[in-house]
């Protein structure tokens, strides 16, 4: 029995350490109580302040509710750059202090399993607000980054992104708004990899072909690095507008543009698009088109 116990003391400590380890680490404006905080304070508001000064650049190595040694050098380091009597003591001037900065620029370590709209979605704001404020051109995120949280949210109409691509007709609607060697943007759903494409040609659907090398090497790389035919669910922006659409990946046939490491063109389907050899729907790409018109962005 005491073997027995001592493990479920032990699984109960880690699921405990786990517990405080990954909470995000946002900035709460001075959840901090009413009491002093000081060396060797414990419980819930000297996790919030370690959330804080981590989120605002004073790194109290580790997240762990105690007011230790390192978080009270964070606290000295963050009075002396404010003009705060540096005595490491979390008082009324010092919880002020912090509040005021944390209004002007409140920050977001993304955690495991954070996206892009749902980080917006916890604070109100449009994601495309997000990535403007962190100059983000793609949707990948990377646990551990810092991001800053614009203060001004959008308006309430747009506040939260609710927005879908178009899953619109290829005949009467995406073959207009795309037109023959127009350029646009496609964006990989599954990896967030965005790349510019010339639109080269098609009846049935568009011929595509990334614009420059670089290109190139973003639609490669949310290829796994090797052409396939596999289908894979895109959104494809053109002149404001966003619509549902399905790739491949393999180069093939002809080109308009030498020089970016591309040899041929590539197709992208939409909503009743055929292919050129059967001139019928294909039941992959068309589940595909069905998958990126679910997409919140």
């Amino acid at each position: 029995m005491t073997g027995r116990k001592t493990k479920f003391i032990h699984v109960a400590l880690l699921f405990i350490f786990m517990a405080v380890s990954v909470s995000p680490m946002q900035a709460y404006a001075g959840d901090y109580g009413t009491t002093l905080l000081k060396l060797g304070s414990r419980g819930p508001a000297v996790t919030s302040l370690q959330q804080d000064l981590t989120a605002l650049g004073y790194n109290t190595y580790g997240i762990d509710s105690i007011f230790g040694v390192n978080t009270q050098n964070s606290v000295v380091a963050f009075q002396k750059a404010k003009g705060i009597a540096a005595d490491g003591l979390v008082g009324t001037q010092t919880k002020t202090a912090l509040d005021n900065a944390l209004q002007s620029k409140k920050t977001y370590v993304i955690q495991p399993g954070d996206s892009l709209t749902g980080i917006a979605s916890k604070y109100g704001i449009n994601v495309n607000d997000l990535m403007k404020a962190n100059g983000l051109t793609s949707w990948i995120v990377n646990a551990g980054v810092v991001l800053i949280i614009p203060v001004t949210p959008a308006s309430p109409a747009t506040s939260v992104s609710t927005r879908h691509p178009e899953m619109a007709d290829w005949w009467t609607v995406v073959d207009k708004a795309f037109p023959r060697k127009a350029n646009g943007t496609v964006t990989d759903i599954a990896t967030g990899i965005t790349f510019n494409v010339h639109r080269y040609g098609g009846t049935n659907h568009i011929d595509a072909e990334p614009i420059t090398a670089a290109d190139t090497a973003k639609m490669k790389q949310a290829y796994g690095g090797q052409w396939s035919w596999s289908r894979r669910a895109v959104m494809v922006s053109i002149n404001g507008r966003v619509f549902a659409g399905s790739m491949n990946g393999m180069p093939h046939g002809g080109q308009d543009i030498a020089n970016n490491n591309f040899e041929g063109q590539f197709c992208i389907h939409f909503l009743n698009s055929r292919t050129h050899a059967t001139n019928r729907v294909d039941e992959a790409h068309r589940a595909a088109v069905r998958r990126a018109a679910n997409y919140t962005y």
